[in-house]
């Protein structure tokens, strides 16, 4: 089912890629549609309306395929890449220079006084 929803996917981002290039901007005569020929079976405005209209109904098609699609991928796939990754062994260097310090024994309680923080509104000029 995945895959016939890719199919749909490059078909309808493809028609809406040339409906786009097919339309028309202001002050120009004709887009990519060829001169004389054209004109006598669609006028500019009628031509206009109607490229208009199929893009915006490829674009939903796209939007709502699109959604679709993420839902399933996320269904279909729980697991992360990094699940068989191994964990990395060596410490960071900040990590390094920490563990190289002595760290004080439980038993023995420190000796330096505890300081009392500042407080808030306190601010010496």
């Amino acid at each position: 089912m995945i895959t016939m929803l890719m199919i749909l996917q490059a078909s309808v981002s493809i028609l809406m890629i040339l409906s786009v290039l097919l339309q028309f901007g202001k002050g120009a005569e004709v887009g990519l549609m060829g001169g004389g020929a054209s004109d006598a079976v669609l006028s500019g405005s009628q031509r206009g309306n109607i490229l208009g209209k199929i893009t915006a109904v490829l674009a939903i098609i796209f939007l709502v395929n699109s959604l679709i699609l993420a839902r399933l991928q996320s269904n279909y796939t729980s697991k992360s890449i990094l699940d068989t990754e191994a964990p990395v062994t060596r410490p960071l260097s900040s990590d390094a220079k920490k563990d190289a310090a002595p760290a004080p024994d439980k038993g023995t309680e420190s000796t330096v006084p505890a300081t009392k923080a500042p407080e808030a509104g306190s601010d010496k000029k």
